[in-house]
């Protein structure tokens, strides 16, 4: 009896060592036949990837998980684990969802598949960079459940301390006593740093897994990502395709000139009609923000995130109508593939160049400056606002586009994310010598310069030192200009040339107690005459301004005013003052009123309203960076 039950024993130790070798078998990829990659698709701002898996029956498609965070990171608290006496936050992850598979059904239904389904998955395994301050500490997530939690501690947070202003970071470690808890936890709460942290936190998250097709293994690496916000490493990106031949039926056909960038199209020569654009990579300067500036919990430093538009529907238009001539029937774009980056020895002195970051959608990109210091970021944001080319001049790119997720497109011409105007199609120059066009949008008179102490060169469109020149003029003269060497207007239609595009204005006063004063605005530009020269600019730039109330606020995006054409809000120019201006109101700014002989606060002289009182000022001059 004994014996048998020994051979029993051993024969179910035999059978469960069978089986369990057949189910590492099954997950071994070595020589599994490789998935073939099909598409990448958007659904609810979430990116989903899908394959097919080689079924010799048709087209099955398996979906990899999601791995998209959807709820707000802002509503994320940190917590405590009073076992192991860490903070931790849990981040719930959408692994699938019913609904946005329906949705990929949907978009898949040209490649007329058999089944679209997610895949089955085993052996998912998460970390984060050696490098990064993040600790992945669980992913707990069942198959058949569509939500999995993903809980994230720190080696080190980093809090600001607001007893002072000037008082440097403070790191804690993650392991700290339960009585030191509440006070940790309510300065992270207060941190500016805080908010960001768990977005960041989750930039640095790898996930492996095996997903089963065929009833073989197939291994697939991602990163968590965040809905409507999800950025991924072209470089890993490309990876999951096989190698993808050259496209051979394009031709090139012209370059589009827009307002910043430029877009390279092409004609499709098997499909009639049929045309292509090239990824963009324009830099959307308009979406730098006090917020691009951000902190790296990988490296310790922070960074100056620059948005990168890829394709938009404005560019779409404006292609189509400059291809009228070609009778198009259809404007595609063709989607970013790799983008080889070049960088000068002068940037990568100064700042750290990181990867370039795809979205979801393949609309935009993202790429980011890493710099040694906060100052340094926040100067560099500044300067890029004040004067973008500054910064893309350092920086260029040779693309390779996929067209139609069969073939790809290498192109011809190395590109910069800013357009480099030639001197000849905009009224700007890089040094006096180059003013040819800029003396005749003058009206052939002496275009004036200034260069300040760190080194950028103005042109002076207005100045009045001595008041010998009279400002109470009519339209004719405003739009045509008028003045001598000493106080002058160069003209409204100059100044609507030299802003074309945006430019950087800069307001210098001095005031009868001898103090002087100085505001710059980044995006300055004028229309032209059939707008009524308004009048707009993106935003005053405080770091380079002695002034930190923008008394311009209430005057952007005015029409130009003069005594005998009133096109404000008021009868700021016909009445005292007779200067014409962008007026909305009459006491915020008058730089063009009455020169007075003393000092005089009225609006009808030359003011400036600095926030708690009008100023009068003695000198005022207004220049255009060049």
């Amino acid at each position: 009896m004994q014996l048998f039950q020994l051979r029993v024993s051993a024969a179910l130790a035999l059978l469960l060592c069978s089986l369990a070798a057949g189910q590492v078998s099954q997950c071994a990829p070595a020589d599994s036949p490789r998935l073939r990659f099909v598409a990448q698709l958007s659904v609810n701002g979430c990116a989903l990837f899908v394959h097919d898996t080689g079924a010799s029956d048709g087209p099955h498609l398996a979906v990899e998980p999601l791995m998209c965070v959807t709820d707000s990171l802002r509503g994320i608290v940190p917590r405590f684990d009073f076992i192991t006496q860490q903070l931790y936050f849990s981040v719930p992850v959408l692994m699938r969802d019913a609904g946005m598979l329906a949705e990929a059904q949907r978009q898949l239904r040209d490649l007329s598949p058999r089944s679209v389904r997610f895949a089955t998955v085993t052996n998912i395994s998460v970390s984060a960079n050696n490098r990064s301050s993040v600790r992945v500490l669980s992913f707990l997530w069942t198959p058949d459940e569509p939500v999995a939690t993903l809980r994230l501690g720190f080696k080190r947070i980093v809090f600001k301390n607001n007893s002072s202003k000037f008082s440097r970071p403070k790191i804690l470690q993650e392991s700290l006593p339960l009585r030191h808890f509440q006070s940790v936890y309510t300065q992270l709460k207060r941190s500016d740093d805080f908010g960001s942290s768990p977005q960041e936190a989750l930039e640095k998250v790898k996930i492996s897994a095996f997903i089963i097709a065929n009833g073989s293994c197939h291994e697939v690496q991602s990163r968590v990502m965040l809905q409507n916000d999800s950025m991924f490493d072209l470089d890993l990106h490309r990876q999951r395709f096989l190698p993808l031949p050259t496209c051979r039926q394009l031709k090139f056909i012209r370059t589009v000139k827009l307002e910043n960038c430029s877009a390279r199209v092409h004609q499709t020569l098997d499909i009639e009609g049929h045309f292509l654009i090239e990824p963009l990579l324009c830099h959307n300067v308009s979406s730098l923000s006090s917020e691009s500036v951000r902190y790296d919990y990988s490296r310790d430093m922070h960074y100056l995130k620059l948005d990168l538009v890829l394709q938009d529907e404005a560019t779409r238009d404006a292609v189509r109508t400059q291809l009228a001539d070609l009778s198009p029937r259809s404007v595609d774009f063709m989607r970013l593939w790799t983008a080889e980056r070049s960088v000068s020895s002068s940037l990568s002195a100064r700042f750290e160049v990181g990867p370039l970051m795809a979205s979801a959608d393949w609309r935009s990109a993202q790429v980011r400056l890493l710099c040694r210091t906060l100052t340094d970021c926040r100067d560099l944001r500044t300067a890029v606002l004040a004067e973008p080319a500054d910064l893309w001049r350092h920086v260029q790119w040779r693309v390779k586009s996929l067209v139609a997720e069969q073939c790809l497109s290498k192109s011809s011409q190395i590109d910069s994310s800013w357009r480099m105007k030639a001197s000849e199609d905009a009224v700007s120059c890089s040094s006096l010598k180059s003013c040819a066009k800029l003396h005749s949008a003058t009206d052939q008179r002496t275009a004036v310069f200034q260069m300040l102490p760190d080194g950028r060169w103005f042109v002076k469109i207005q100045q009045r030192l001595t008041g010998r020149v009279s400002f109470q003029r009519n339209w004719t003269e405003y739009e045509t200009g008028f003045g001598d060497g000493t106080d002058f207007w160069i003209g409204l239609s100059a100044i609507h040339s030299l802003s074309q595009g945006g430019a950087t204005l800069r307001v210098e006063m001095k005031l009868w107690s001898g103090s002087e004063l100085h505001a710059e605005y980044a995006g300055f530009q004028v229309g032209d005459a059939s707008t009524g020269y308004r009048m707009t600019y993106r935003e005053m730039l405080r770091d380079r301004s002695s002034v930190s109330i923008d008394a311009l606020k209430t005057q952007r995006g005015m029409r130009f005013s003069t005594m005998d054409k009133e096109n404000g809000s008021g009868l700021c120019s016909s009445t005292p003052g007779k200067g014409g201006w962008w007026f909305k109101n009459c006491y915020k700014a008058n730089p063009n009123g009455r020169f007075p002989s003393r000092e005089r606060r009225n609006y009808g002289y030359m003011i400036w309203y600095s926030g708690s009182t009008i100023v009068s000022l003695r000198e005022v001059r207004l220049m255009l960076q060049i």
